[in-house]
């Protein structure tokens, strides 16, 4: 594995604020979803934080960052400013895209977050063409993507990573796989023995790689370690992150009844509950040392406290019209 350079106290604190913070404004605005108070469609990231902030803290502010249907972490792990994204979930006119887009449309320029589209897969093909600019003006940035495993099955997918290959562009992608295509299993969408290291790696000619996206720690350094060869090899990445969505796919429940649910994997609602990536970066934190588990434990309620205060400040602000 990879030795990170950037892993140390602060940085893991950082990260695993992050992490609660993420996880609390989407329950909060699941919350304010069911009480019918949102206008717009709404997917959740929660379950699937620790693969946002791993790639987030690997790569540069002036990295340009795009996302998908699925982005409120993408967004906040950018350091996306939370008032306007909530403003624009909302429906309100000083939200990141003015209120006409609501919670599949983030954008925040001033972090490089550079837009996330809902169309499947077209995030990345207005991403690679981004990436084309930055070599075009030599700028050592990369450009990263994040896509569903379902937007991974679109003919668009393939044939942009075959012209970023062609044209050698500083392009990184992050394959969200939750295993899921709204609620279709990879066997119901797939022929037996689908090879994705195959496909991207001997097939596209990609840097391939995959890791737990549950893990913060190990999607960090599989970024950095993918970034530097990006630079270097002139060739396009691939991180495979395995992830679990412990929302239904769109809307605002978070329930044990989506988590066993026939679609789904057996037992697969007991996995989503030993795979929080809190509860593993929390355990990495403290048998590594860096923090006594009494002292996070405190830690933890203290940024729960102050991000909810702080949603709740914000909401305060916003004209909720009536459905």
């Amino acid at each position: 594995m990879h030795r990170s350079k950037k892993i140390n106290k602060k940085l893991l604190l950082k990260a695993f604020e992050k992490i609660i913070t993420i996880r609390i404004i989407e329950e909060k605005i699941a919350k304010k979803s069911r009480e019918n108070k949102i206008w717009s469609f709404l997917h959740l990231s929660i379950g699937q934080e620790a693969s946002a902030v791993g790639v987030a803290a690997a790569t540069n502010n002036s990295d340009l960052f795009f996302g998908n249907h699925r982005s409120h972490a993408h967004y906040l792990a950018k350091n996306g400013n939370l008032e306007k994204m909530m403003m624009e979930i909302f429906g309100d006119e000083r939200g990141c895209c003015k209120g006409f887009g609501g919670s599949m449309h983030m954008l925040d320029k001033s972090v490089n977050f550079m837009g996330s589209i809902p169309i499947l897969g077209s995030a990345i093909s207005i991403a690679s063409g981004m990436a084309m600019g930055e070599k075009l003006k030599k700028n050592k940035n990369i450009v990263v993507v994040f896509v569903g495993d379902g937007a991974a099955e679109e003919g668009s997918f393939y044939e942009t990573i075959n012209m970023a290959g062609l044209y050698k562009l500083p392009l990184l992608v992050i394959l969200e796989d939750n295993k899921y295509a709204v609620e279709s299993s990879h066997e119901k969408r797939k022929v037996k023995n689908y090879n994705f290291s195959k496909l991207f790696k001997d097939g596209m000619q990609t840097i391939y790689k995959r890791v737990d996206g549950q893990n913060f720690v190990k999607v960090l350094k599989t970024t950095e370690l993918l970034k530097s060869s990006i630079i270097k090899e002139n060739k396009v990445g691939i991180l495979h992150c395995d992830c679990i969505r412990f929302s239904k796919h769109s809307g605002a429940t978070i329930s044990i009844q989506d988590q066993e649910s026939k679609y789904r994997y057996k037992n697969e609602h007991i996995q989503i509950k030993k795979k929080d990536p809190i509860d593993i970066l929390f355990k990495y934190i403290v048998q590594n040392n860096y923090f006594k588990k009494e002292d996070l434990e405190k830690i933890k309620k203290k940024n729960i406290f102050q991000t909810s205060k702080k949603f709740e400040f914000i909401f305060n602000k916003i004209p909720i019209r009536k459905i």
